[in-house]
């Protein structure tokens, strides 16, 4: 390569690595002067402005009030993001339905909905996603500007690059080319993701991570998930696989219901596990019983599912506190459908967190619980999208909408848009 093509390749990447660290502060920060990203980049202020003006242009970074200054002389003018710049689909893929929600790029929904899979097929699940996504945007045609994109969660081992989902027992998936298979219908930058992990980078984005490098995402439900996130990035491993919490070995510790033999994490703690041991310890639980009973139970005052909520936060705060030990985390932020338990769950689990933490790694970590349900599911892989697009926004802006109004028809493609050149799937 000529040695004039090499240094105009590294000026283009300097370049893009200053463009994405002037958009992370915006964001991080909420309003930020030129000025003030300046000192916090150790850049120049005409390279600051340089690196603004196409931004502001665009319309996704906007001059907002005046700040505020120590020194005689104008008053700054204060950078932030329009988070209605643009909007992305979120979808959460069940064993029984496509949950999908049109959101900002804040991950504020629009609207969400949730529609039944007639089966696990491939082809049945890209068409029902295809489908919600094209009725979500006809309803909100007036308030959304444009879509650039749409990112999916799935249970199991995903390989991130491609959007291939290697293992999904749920799902009944093993090497599906899922991302690639939904660009086909629809047209639109396809990221696919483990489900933890697309509620991980959520939070680090636009949640209860947002201020932290380094912390932890636990899902309890139908089963149990972790999500890593170490300076300010989640961590997959290298073949996509990190986090699979649930299938650690455990041995209950002084369990007043559980049965104390080995055995994993997820065959005590998910929805059904903690069903089957209630119904053993409460009269008033059928083999029809939903975990909705168990909570209801739970508030009346049932004894018998009170104990074994209370094993189950003693086993999930000893498994917290393995985590960390291992990790160190400043934050534990506990969600996914079982956290309708919180209430009686915490109690216990704080005290065996407090109990089995190293030293005092447990006194630096602090526990919060954020919504449950499918729609926050949804508006997590909406927030990995939307992610990714502000992560990439050093890529040439261009005003072209995307719009999956055609996305029904599996014939017709949309191309275009900033993520069009960054998250589509890979053909290797």
């Amino acid at each position: 390569m000529p040695r004039g093509s090499s240094n105009a390749l590294g000026r283009d990447h300097i370049r893009s690595v200053n463009q994405r660290a002037v958009i992370d502060a915006i964001h991080r920060h909420g309003r930020i002067s030129r000025s003030d990203l300046a000192t916090l980049l150790h850049l120049s202020p005409s390279a600051i402005t340089a690196i603004t003006a196409p931004f502001v242009a665009e319309g996704l970074v906007v001059e907002g009030e005046l700040g505020t200054t120590t020194s005689v002389g104008r008053k700054p003018i204060l950078l932030e993001i329009d988070y209605d710049h643009a909007h992305v689909f979120g979808v959460k893929v069940t064993a029984h339905a496509v949950i999908t929600a049109l959101t900002n790029l804040g991950a504020e929904p629009v609207a969400t909905r949730t529609d039944p899979l007639p089966d696990l097929t491939t082809q049945s699940v890209t068409a029902t996603v295809a489908h919600a996504m094209a009725a979500l945007h006809a309803d909100a045609k007036d308030v959304v500007r444009r879509v650039i994109g749409v990112g999916v969660n799935v249970p199991g081992i995903v390989e991130h690059q491609s959007g291939t989902v290697r293992h999904s027992p749920l799902l009944g998936w093993y090497d599906v080319p899922f991302a690639a298979a939904l660009f086909e219908r629809i047209g639109l930058p396809v990221l696919v993701e483990n489900d933890v992990n697309a509620l991980a980078a959520a939070q680090a984005w636009f949640g209860h991570g947002r201020e932290h490098h380094a912390f932890l995402v636990v899902t309890l439900g139908r089963g149990v998930g972790l999500g890593i996130v170490i300076e300010g990035a989640v961590y997959r491993g290298p073949t996509g696989g990190a986090g699979e919490l649930g299938h650690t070995v455990v041995t209950p510790v002084r369990p007043a219901i559980m049965p104390q033999e080995p055995t994993t994490l997820e065959a005590l703690l998910c929805d059904e596990a903690l069903l089957e041991q209630a119904r053993s310890a409460s009269p008033h639980l059928g083999r029809d019983a939903r975990s909705d009973d168990l909570t209801r139970l739970a508030a009346a005052g049932d004894p018998g599912v009170l104990l074994v909520l209370a094993d189950a936060g003693a086993v999930l705060g000893v498994a917290l506190a393995n985590l960390v030990n291992i990790f160190a985390p400043s934050r534990i932020v506990l969600g996914g459908e079982g956290m309708r338990n919180a209430p009686y769950l915490l109690p216990p689990l704080r005290r065996a967190l407090a109990e089995h933490a190293f030293g005092d790694l447990g006194d630096h970590v602090d526990v919060v619980v954020d919504a449950w349900g499918d729609d926050a599911w949804a508006r997590g892989a909406a927030g990995l999208a939307a992610a990714r697009f502000l992560q990439e926004a050093a890529i040439p802006l261009t005003a072209a909408s995307v719009h999956p109004g055609a996305a029904d028809d599996p014939g017709q493609r949309v191309e275009g848009g900033p993520l069009a050149t960054v998250a589509r799937p890979s053909r290797s």
